[in-house]
């Protein structure tokens, strides 16, 4: 005689639809987590290296907001540079950024100074470079810019906007790597919104990677470098989407 198919129960549906949606639910979740959390209150450890000689600084520091513990990058007037540079994902060892595939860096920044000129991150080149740094923003007389510069030196100026002292801007910058201009790209997304560059592109298509490229977060003062600065950073990420790092 033929077996009838036992008719499931309602609730035996639903556990077994929240059985089969786990397994989903814990990929998606452990892909959320991204490359890299640099939260401040791991400590300076989260970075490859500090390029920040005395009496310049980069420790962690409590905000007094809701921010909570930051770092804090001061660059003291008679020096020019006050940065981290690459990141470590164990704790220990740098962890190597590669070609052909897809990075985004998200931070949190409170200036000190929208004024002079000078540099709060870089995509920079790693050695024998052609392209110092592909990528690069700068603050300038009371606006952050975004700038391309090619292997021949050249600054394209890709976006700009006002910033002010004290205030805390969102920043993610996604950078497909490639050493063909045909091939590379960035996109930029300025406190939650996608931001559209000078060619009125979203993603403007550009070489973004050279013999080897990390991330260097921080203040380089472009100017006379009589002026100390204070960079203020939080909720630094590294993911492979926008969403890994907002």
């Amino acid at each position: 005689m033929a077996t009838r198919a036992r008719k499931r129960t309602p609730s035996a549906l639903a556990a077994l639809a929240a059985a089969v949606a786990w397994p989903l639910l814990s990929s998606a979740s452990a892909q959320a987590a991204g490359i890299w959390n640099g939260d401040a209150s791991k400590g300076t450890g989260v970075f490859g290296s500090v390029e920040c000689p005395a009496p310049g600084s980069l420790v962690t520091a409590a905000s007094g907001t809701a921010h909570g513990t930051i770092f804090r990058y001061t660059k003291p007037g008679g020096d020019i540079r006050c940065e981290s540079r690459g990141i470590s994902t164990d704790g220990s060892s740098r962890h190597a950024f590669a070609n052909d595939s897809t990075y985004y860096l998200g931070w949190e920044s409170q200036l000190s100074s929208a004024t002079g000129d000078f540099v709060v991150w870089q995509w920079k080149s790693y050695p024998n470079a052609q392209q110092n740094y592909p990528l690069i923003m700068t603050v300038k007389d009371g606006s952050a810019r975004l700038f391309h510069v090619t292997t021949g030196g050249d600054w394209k100026l890709l976006w700009s906007k006002p910033v002010a002292a004290g205030d805390w801007n969102a920043f993610a910058i996604g950078v497909h790597t490639a050493d063909s201009a045909s091939a590379g790209w960035v996109e930029l997304y300025f406190n939650g919104t996608k931001q559209t560059f000078a060619d009125n592109s979203t993603r403007y298509a550009c070489r973004t990677w050279d013999s080897a490229n990390e991330p260097k977060w921080g203040v380089y003062d472009r100017d006379d470098g009589s002026t100390t600065l204070t960079n203020r950073i939080d909720s630094l990420r590294v993911g492979t989407s926008y969403a890994d790092v907002s």
